[in-house]
């Protein structure tokens, strides 16, 4: 499947977020999770009504893992906390968060919250992934990273994908799904000739891999063997991630970022908007 260049969204809900990441789709309640990081907000966007609800955060937000839409794991700047629709915030089990912050997770095929940290100033190397089972035990399982970003998992689950962006390095491990275990890190792709820089991606149920590039107007498609193989322009110049959702998952979810862009530069566009494209509408 090629991306037909110039391809609408079929929706834009102007959400007026600052840094929307880490969309999800919950097939349950219909609703799509995300977070806006410098809101800061954890939301719910109903794509039926286009009604957003944004429930604010004491720090800012770096992910979280939902299960279903009232309860979720938030990965914010000074710790994990544990989300119930209506209750406070309760502390979980955190590492140590000196001189590091939160960024990208998502949760693995068995449930398990796996989640990265980068160095608060930004050196490279700082950053640690991490795994969270479902007793909220917290374990170190690869580092070194400059931003640890964008994961996601094969349909088989024998592969598990990592984006570090500052390298712009599209890494493949192999999964252990029974184990939650990582290794073999390789190279799985180098962004050195697509616009901007990786950040949030989603695996389709063909295996392909759906990359959002931050500075670079669109979403990058990656065979699973790692040879981009189509592009998908969005109407603003800072695509952050993307998840599959609606009632068939053929809808492509975009989350996007207005921060540091001028309203006034026609690249702006629809930036800090969420936007829907129907991937099987794609030629």
């Amino acid at each position: 499947m090629e991306v037909v260049p110039g391809m609408a969204p079929q929706m834009a809900w102007p959400v007026g977020a600052a840094l929307a990441e880490c969309p999800v789709w919950i097939p349950q309640a219909r609703l799509l999770a995300w977070v806006d990081i410098l809101g800061p907000s954890y939301n719910f966007l109903d794509p039926a009504t286009g009604i957003n609800r944004a429930i604010p955060v004491h720090a800012k937000i770096g992910s979280a893992a939902p299960r279903g839409a009232g309860e979720a794991i938030l990965a914010l700047e000074d710790g994990l906390w544990l989300f119930r629709l209506g209750r406070p915030l309760e502390p979980l089990p955190s590492p140590d968060m000196t001189n590091v912050h939160f960024n990208d997770g998502k949760r693995d095929p068995a449930g398990r919250f796996w989640v990265g940290t980068r160095a608060t100033d930004g050196s490279p190397g700082g950053g640690t992934l991490y795994r969270v089972d479902q007793e909220r035990r917290v374990t170190p399982m690869d580092t070194g990273f400059d931003v640890p970003n964008g994961m996601g998992w094969s349909p088989d689950g024998r592969s598990f994908y990592l984006v570090d962006t500052v390298p712009r390095l599209l890494y493949r491990y192999d999964f252990d799904l029974a184990g939650g275990v990582i290794s073999n890190r390789t190279i799985l792709h180098r962004f050195e000739d697509t616009a901007g820089k990786p950040d949030g991606l989603t695996v389709g149920s063909d295996g392909y891999i759906w990359c959002a590039m931050w500075d670079g107007s669109g979403i990058a498609r990656l065979a699973p063997d790692g040879t981009q193989v189509g592009w998908l322009p969005t109407p603003c110049q800072r695509p952050t991630s993307c998840t599959f959702g609606g009632g068939d998952l053929s809808t492509l979810f975009v989350t996007t970022a207005a921060h540091g862009l001028d309203p006034a530069d026609p690249r702006f566009r629809e930036g800090g908007s969420i936007l829907a494209f129907r991937i099987d509408r794609v030629t």
